[in-house]
């Protein structure tokens, strides 16, 4: 019989194992970022789509109104949500009215579109979240200083990862009562809106609950209510109703810098709280809008974070960086929603952005 000659067994020796593994690590390695970066940009994709939808809900509700944006948030006079901008009672023992309630109660939109997958439970909590454990976040406070589930629930979306531009929707300081100054908020009519298509009507909130709250007691109470106002008066600083009425006017930024606009770095800003009460705190509100999202400048990412969704008047979003929202003066030309002189003054933008 013929011997076999020359027969090898199958199987790979240690070093071609370990050749092929650094191989596979090798091309992971490379394919993470990749991957990564995907992901970023789908969830930024998602953000942007739900804030579309949003706007569309915006638009429904206009038609229904007469073409007058609804009120950022309200004091509501009993537990059915009724309220009169001249009654308001300011301890508001029925918590708070937000304007996401209109829009997602009568079945527009799903709640859940005020949420932003980048966020830590999709968004904010409610400053008063009810009964739903769900609902609260470690370390949180509502109005009358309770850290657990309880009866007291907002007429606001359970999560809140988008906020509005306060000079389009505004609060509901109504009353010089409420309002604590000479100047008082009004509603603002969609006609009387300039330039829509460039005109902010809301953006991403910071992605940090705790960023928008105030410390309050044992814990930490969440303004997810609150919209932001991007301007500065020239007389009375952050605080736009101590104005006098007959005195102009309002400016992008802030005297000091017309650089970055007020604008912090964001290792300044990640764990701060109060960053949406400018009289308090002495910041812009500028600095409560997110930087969560991926952005092509490397530079202005290291030191200020990333970009923003913002949904415009006419119902169309846009991702770009807060400095850029501020620079191209896209927040509007007039403080609206503010009686007495309320031109935005340094309306001529600088050719540089982000």
């Amino acid at each position: 019989m013929a011997r076999r000659k020359g027969i090898r067994r199958g199987g790979f020796t240690l070093i071609e194992l370990m050749v092929v593994v650094a191989i596979i690590a090798l091309l992971v390695a490379m394919l993470l970022p990749s991957l990564s970066a995907a992901r970023a940009h789908a969830k930024t994709v998602a953000c942007s789509a739900n804030y579309h939808n949003v706007g569309l809900a915006n638009a429904n509700y206009l038609f229904t109104s007469k073409g007058t944006y609804p009120v950022s948030y309200a004091y509501p006079d009993n537990a059915d949500g009724q309220w009169s901008p001249t009654t308001q009672n300011p301890d508001h023992p029925f918590g708070y009215l937000h304007w996401s309630y209109y829009l997602y109660d009568n079945g527009q939109i799903n709640d859940k579109a005020f949420q932003c997958p980048t966020f830590e439970n999709g968004g904010a909590p409610r400053t008063n979240p009810g009964r739903a454990n769900v609902d609260w976040e470690a370390g949180q406070v509502d109005q009358n200083g309770n850290g657990s589930a309880n009866d007291l629930i907002d007429k606001q979306a359970p999560r809140m990862s988008i906020t509005a531009n306060a000079a389009i929707i505004p609060r509901n300081k109504f009353t010089t009562l409420i309002s604590d100054g000479p100047r008082t908020n009004v509603f603002v009519r969609e006609q009387n809106v300039k330039h829509q298509g460039s005109t902010i009507l809301a953006t991403e909130f910071i992605n940090n609950w705790k960023a928008i709250g105030i410390p309050e007691g044992s814990g930490v109470l969440s303004k997810s209510h609150r919209p932001i106002n991007p301007f500065y008066h020239v007389g009375s600083g952050f605080d736009e109703y101590k104005a006098d009425p007959s005195a102009p006017g309002f400016i992008y930024g802030i005297p000091t810098d017309q650089d970055t606009y007020g604008l912090l770095p964001f290792d300044q800003v990640k764990n701060k709280t109060n960053t949406l009460d400018g009289p308090k705190s002495g910041i812009s509100e500028i600095n409560a809008v997110g930087r969560h999202h991926p952005t092509s400048d490397s530079v202005f990412f290291k030191k200020f974070g990333g970009s923003a969704n913002f949904l415009y008047c006419d119902g169309h979003a846009e991702n770009m960086t807060v400095l850029d929202s501020v620079v191209k003066r896209q927040w509007g030309d007039r403080y609206y929603s503010l009686t007495g002189e309320n031109q935005v003054l340094n309306m001529n933008p600088v050719a540089k952005t982000h």
